[in-house]
Order: structure tokens, then C-alpha cells, then sequence
């Protein structure tokens, strides 16, 4: 153990690591400042300081409160929320922001917006892609839409093995 403690070589790459955890956690405490790790819903007029703000990824949700399918898209969205913290999740009633759902041509809810600082890099329009069986597209695992939005670019996600 002694051995351990002295080497030039194990005290670099102790001391390396222990800065790579700090920074993590910093970045960490940095994404939670900004409403990472949490699945909120925005208005109209927070749309653009939540999108173009601070944070570089946000998934936004576009909903409405008695679509079915979209309290589907809310239950995965929230178990992701909180596990990938790099990425912010926010939801908008459709009905209540008329200007960007024809701004940003959403035709059909729900919808998932991906934007990395500000620029729309990802478009999910219902659950397109995500069914493992066409004929039940409801029925689909969150690992599915993880996979999606790592494609993205906006979480960190690799298929389990």
C-alpha cells in the first residue's frame, strides 16, 4: 500500500482522475442550476430563454393535456430527465402556444424538439421509429427514445449489450 502511495506513476493517475471527477461534478451541479435533471413545463413566453439560454442541448415536448399518447412521451421523458442531466427536458401545451407550434410546423402531438444552442437538430413526430412491433406503436421501451436522442447528440446513452 505504501508502494501505492509513493509511486510518481499511480500519484499521476490519482491525481489525474480526481480532476476529471471534480470537473464532472461540477458540470454536474452547473446543468441542476439550469433546470437539468427535472421535466417542467414551460409557457409561450419562456420558450426562447429556455431554448437559447445557457443550457446547450433541450428536448422540448409538445403536448396536450388529453392525448394519450403524450402522457406516454411524458412518462419516458421523465425517467430520462432525471438520469441524463446534460440535456434539458421541458414539455409545452400545444393549445397555449400557438405561435411556435406554427413556427415550428407542429403538425402532430406529440412532438419532441431537439435543439443544441439554440438550432433544432431533432425532430420526433409521434412515436415514428420507436415501436419494436407495428402493430402495437404504443408500446415501446424508454431505452428506444434514449437511443433517438443519443443519435441527437443530446445525452451520452450506448445500447446495453
Amino acid at each position: 500500500l505504501d508502494e501505492c502511495e509513493t509511486d510518481p506513476t499511480l500519484l499521476q493517475i490519482r491525481q489525474s482522475r480526481l480532476a476529471e471527477l471534480r470537473q464532472l461534478q461540477s458540470t454536474r451541479a452547473e446543468h441542476l442550476s439550469l433546470g437539468h435533471g427535472q421535466y417542467r413545463t414551460i409557457t409561450q413566453d419562456e420558450f426562447l430563454p429556455e431554448c437559447t439560454g445557457k443550457s446547450k442541448h433541450v428536448a422540448v415536448h409538445f403536448f396536450h393535456n388529453e392525448f394519450e399518447r403524450c402522457k406516454i412521451m411524458d412518462f419516458h421523458l421523465k425517467s430520462i430527465a432525471e438520469e441524463f442531466v446534460e440535456c434539458k427536458f421541458v414539455r409545452m401545451d400545444a393549445e397555449k402556444a400557438p405561435f411556435f407550434v406554427a413556427k415550428l410546423k407542429v403538425k402532430t402531438l406529440p412532438t419532441l424538439l431537439v435543439f443544441e444552442e439554440g438550432k433544432e437538430v431533432g425532430r420526433l413526430t409521434g412515436f415514428e421509429g420507436l415501436a419494436m412491433d407495428a402493430t402495437k406503436p404504443d408500446e415501446w421501451h424508454t431505452g428506444r427514445l434514449k437511443e433517438w436522442l443519443a443519435d441527437k447528440g443530446s445525452i451520452r446513452y450506448e445500447r446495453p449489450s
